[in-house]
Parts: C-alpha cells; sequence; structure tokens
C-alpha cells in the first residue's frame, strides 16, 4: 500500500466508504472520475483506499449537494481547503439563486391561489388564465429588486385588492383604447378621469416606482398587442400600431 499509513488512521475500501455514507459505488466512482474526490492511496493491485481527510472531504462534498450544489460547482470550492474565498463565492452565488427559486415558488403559489379563487368566483377561465399570463411574462422585465418590492405592495393590498386591480386595469385599457381610437384630447375630462384611474393602479401596483413603470412601458410596447387580444376579445386591433402606447404615455402625463 502507499502512503505513509499511522497506525492511527483508518483505511476505507471504495465499498466500505459507502456503506458508512450510505451512498454507492457506483456514486464514489463518478466523483473519482470527475476528481471532486480521489482516494489519497491505493494498494499495490490499484484497488481504491480513503483516508479520514477523504472521508471529512466527502462529508462537506454531501452538505453541498443537500444545499441543492450541482457538482461542477462543489469541485471549485473545495480546491483549498486553507482559503475560504471560493466557497464563499460559490456558497453566496448559490444563495442568489435560491433567492430567486424561493421568489418564484412564492409568485407562483400566489398566482395560483388567485387563479382558484377568480374560478370559485365564475369568472371565464380562458380570460382569467390570459390576463394572468400576461402579468407572469411581465416579470422577466424586472430585477430581483423590483420583484421583492412587487411582491411587498401585493402583500399590502391583500387577495381582495389583487382582485380588484385585476379587475381595473383591463378597464382601464380598454377605455384608453376607445379614446384613442376617437382621437379624444387627452385634456379631455374622459380622458383626464381615465388617467387618474390609471395613476391609481400604478401606485398601487408599482409605488409609482419610475423604473418599475419604465420596465411595465417596454413590456407593452413589445408585447401589447397580445395583452390587448386577451383584453379586447374578438375587437380588431390592427389599426392601433405603436402610437398607442405613445398616446397611453401622455394620457399619464395628464395625470401628473
Amino acid at each position: 500500500m502507499t502512503g505513509n499509513q499511522g497506525v492511527d488512521q483508518r483505511r476505507w475500501s471504495v465499498g466500505a466508504l459507502a456503506k458508512l455514507t450510505g451512498l454507492t459505488v457506483r456514486t464514489l466512482h463518478h466523483y473519482d472520475e470527475l476528481g471532486l474526490l480521489r482516494p489519497s492511496e491505493r494498494t499495490h493491485s490499484g484497488h481504491r483506499r480513503y483516508t479520514e481527510q477523504d472521508l471529512r472531504r466527502l462529508y462537506q462534498i454531501r452538505l453541498l449537494r443537500q444545499l441543492g450544489m450541482a457538482l461542477d460547482e462543489i469541485s471549485p470550492a473545495l480546491v483549498d481547503p486553507s482559503d475560504p474565498g471560493p466557497l464563499r463565492k460559490v456558497l453566496a452565488d448559490h444563495l442568489d439563486e435560491l433567492d430567486d427559486r424561493v421568489w418564484r415558488l412564492t409568485s407562483l403559489r400566489r398566482q395560483t391561489s388567485d387563479l382558484l379563487r377568480h374560478l370559485d368566483g365564475r369568472r371565464a377561465s380562458g380570460d382569467v388564465l390570459a390576463l394572468m399570463g400576461c402579468t407572469s411574462i411581465f416579470e422577466d422585465y424586472l430585477t430581483k429588486e423590483q420583484r421583492e418590492f412587487l411582491d411587498d405592495q401585493a402583500d399590502d393590498l391583500g387577495a381582495d385588492g389583487r382582485e380588484r386591480l385585476e379587475a381595473e386595469w383591463p378597464d382601464v385599457l380598454a377605455n384608453i383604447v376607445r379614446h384613442y381610437r376617437a382621437d379624444t384630447p387627452v385634456d379631455d375630462p374622459d380622458v383626464r378621469a381615465t388617467a387618474r384611474r390609471l395613476a391609481a393602479i400604478a401606485t398601487n401596483f408599482a409605488g409609482d416606482d419610475p423604473d418599475i413603470l419604465k420596465s411595465m412601458s417596454g413590456f407593452f410596447r413589445e408585447h401589447g398587442m397580445g395583452v390587448l387580444r386577451d383584453v379586447l376579445g374578438d375587437q380588431e386591433i390592427s389599426d392601433l400600431g405603436d402610437g398607442l402606447w405613445d398616446y397611453l404615455s401622455r394620457v399619464r402625463a395628464s395625470a401628473e
């Protein structure tokens, strides 16, 4: 057997180590092939022998795996046990990823709960799915901080407040489309009333945050026609074009 064996240091074959740790021999072979856990020693006949240092490394690997880290993330983190820098960076990146997963799951849970409530209220399932789908797509336009901010806003509104908001904004959008088609001036009393409703929605939904409102504008310019199809149903929308979004911006500015 190669290496310096102290009488007080144990050695494990791959089978014994598998039994000790609850892993499979195949898993340990895979770790060896990846360079993630190579046995410190081998017998003259080439059989693996793992030391206590190898066992400690394996426990570290198992802990990081239980935290949800991929094997290719773990190896760089354990390059130098005396230097915590690489491990800290990997853990920090992984924590950001976990935070994002938690946010997405929380958002999915809220949307599922809201959808069930809408269906229990006998709203048309197609309409609800379409409008909530628009909201889901919009989330891709937000930063992590903005998503967290909107989560707080949604919690403050409560389930009833979110339901009122989801019923209000399609109606306001449809009203703006009607005025745009009629070429109604933005200082018209009815348009100004619509602008105030739009401002209230912006405040309730986004806290009137200018960066989030800018993201909303970008979203509507890119996906707005799809949203309008869901809001207006069978109405023809090919005549609207990008001018609608400029009109919407002027309507919103008239409320300031």
